[in-house]
């Protein structure tokens, strides 16, 4: 027998309308029809509940207390849960400036040689054998991968990207933990931000 899907509701409609598992299993009990899983084939079927019984429940008293209690339990998690994250997003960020960042000084000259030798390395290691970089290149570019290298061979920096991975605020931290370090970088060498665009 064909079923008409536009007259159910399936488990995930249910859910998106506030149901919980429990309530369906005790309130509607018993789907009143079921259908293969339209994803897994192998999966128990999909259940359906008519929408004129499910809304007919949804309109009892019982149901309207429940729901109401429900959702003012979840907006006071979600608040609460906003307010752990906001807590969480500002101590890392105090964190990351806190951090103390420290760069190697060394004259332009072999500054440059050694960011063309981590450029050159870190693009053979990857197999990209035809991105080189030389002397000759271009100034913004040079000064480009002078700061690259300054600010990923510092082992706070690399540490702390990794730690930063998962975190709340990641995204933020990320941002201000680079402008930090290449904020120290431009106070040894203001030169290289000269001919960045």
């Amino acid at each position: 027998m064909k079923i008409n899907r536009d007259k159910f509701f399936n488990i995930k409609q249910l859910k998106e309308r506030g149901w919980t598992q429990s309530k369906i299993n005790s309130w509607l009990k018993e789907p009143d029809a079921t259908i293969a899983n339209p994803i897994y084939r192998s999966a128990s079927p999909s259940k359906l509940f008519l929408i004129a019984r499910v809304k007919r429940q949804e309109k009892n008293k019982r149901f309207i207390e429940w729901i109401d209690k429900s959702k003012s339990k979840r907006q006071k998690l979600s608040k609460t849960l906003k307010e752990v994250n906001a807590n969480k997003r500002r101590e890392l960020i105090m964190y990351i400036n806190s951090l103390n960042i420290t760069i190697p000084k060394m004259s332009y000259s072999k500054l440059t040689k050694l960011a063309i030798e981590h450029y050159n390395d870190l693009w053979h290691s990857r197999g990209r054998y035809e991105k080189v970089a030389t002397a000759l290149d271009d100034r913004a570019f040079l000064n480009r991968i002078c700061i690259n290298m300054l600010r990923h061979e510092q082992e706070i920096y690399e540490e702390e990207l990794y730690n930063l991975f998962g975190k709340i605020g990641k995204e933020e931290g990320y941002l201000i933990l680079k402008e930090k370090v290449n904020s120290e970088i431009c106070k040894i060498y203001p030169l290289l931000f000269e001919e960045i665009s």
